[in-house]
């Protein structure tokens, strides 16, 4: 026969009353929640990742600037663009109305009801003007305009490179070949008469784009290539101090998920910023003619940009719903 001796342990309180201590259980111990571990945790994580979409970023950028094929792609659709339109058929009507004889062009192309003695020569030249751009803009509408729209972009990228390479500030593109063959296009049409007296000035195909920050991204490349190692170092060390620093590790995610997603969405607006810009010295046919290159050449950086922060951002708020639905069904359960 055996006895049990007084014992205060909690394996003897345990059998001698079981509910009780089933229905006062001993609270564990609090835990910590590590705000500031948390906090720099986050701070070290986002700035990891952001390390790696930057850098991703600045190569596919240059990629579509300084890559003859992909650049040629990008911009050969612009010849749709009514802004692009609009630039050619103006460069043309202004300078054929200004290098060819006002009484010639007319002769030529005003009919009888239309000349006006008491019309002054500025009026004559925006009648003409507008005659002349309505031809205009149906050749850069045909599908023979499209080839040779591709094949001066194609040109003009390599003037684009040597500029960038140069460390220029100000882009100039130079479509002079594409204005070249509207003339000779519109010398199979009613200007035929006066074709040969049709004189363009060399610089007005060129056009400026300033303040676009293309240049500035083609430098940062540079300075990517040149601290390729320190970036990746930056982005590895940071990636190690997230997950030391880290006490929780879902609220540790779901913050770089947060601050990742709001600076993918800060750079889609800086990538949207040169369509509000306006590129000073320069008339608005022109600035929208360099705010349509612009903006092809950063837009799908841009959708990139849009889809990760709006992807990174749902995914913290999925995550943080999922956690609490869960959290409240073990309490329902328990």
């Amino acid at each position: 026969m055996s006895f049990c001796l007084p014992c205060s342990s909690a394996l003897c309180l345990n059998r001698l009353m079981p509910n009780t201590v089933a229905a006062n259980p001993v609270p564990p111990p609090p835990i910590h929640s590590h705000h500031v571990r948390t906090f720099f945790a986050s701070i070290a994580g986002t700035i990891a990742v952001y390390l790696i979409i930057a850098s991703v970023s600045i190569i596919w950028l240059n990629q579509t600037i300084t890559n003859t094929s992909v650049y040629v792609n990008t911009v050969a659709p612009l010849v749709e663009k009514p802004a692009i339109q609009n630039f050619i058929a103006q460069k043309v009507a202004t300078e054929i109305v200004d290098n060819a004889p006002l009484q010639n062009l007319a002769a030529t192309l005003l009919t009888y009801s239309q000349l006006n003695p008491n019309q002054t020569a500025a009026q004559v030249k925006s009648q003409l003007t507008t005659i002349i751009e309505s031809d205009v803009l149906a050749i850069v509408r045909s599908s023979s305009f499209a080839a040779l729209w591709r094949n001066t972009n194609q040109t003009a990228h390599a003037q684009l490179i040597s500029q960038l390479n140069s460390g220029s500030n100000q882009l100039q593109l130079d479509l002079s070949p594409a204005i070249n063959g509207v003339i000779n296009e519109l010398k199979s049409s009613q200007l035929s008469p006066i074709a040969s007296q049709i004189s363009i000035n060399p610089n007005s195909g060129k056009l400026d784009i300033k303040n676009s920050g293309v240049a500035k991204a083609h430098r940062y490349y540079k300075l990517f290539q040149e601290g390729t190692i320190a970036v990746v170092a930056a982005a590895i060390l940071a990636i190690i101090l997230a997950v030391w620093l880290s006490v929780h590790h879902a609220k540790t995610a779901r913050r770089i998920l947060i601050g990742t997603g709001i600076l993918s969405l800060l750079q889609a607006l800086v990538l949207e910023a040169p369509a509000l810009i306006k590129f000073k010295g320069t008339d608005t046919i022109s600035q929208n003619a360099a705010k349509v290159f612009v903006v092809a050449i950063v837009h799908n950086l841009l959708i990139a940009s849009l889809i990760i922060g709006i992807i990174c951002i749902m995914v913290a708020i999925g995550s943080k719903i999922y956690s609490h639905l869960r959290r409240k069904n073990v309490l329902k359960t328990a």
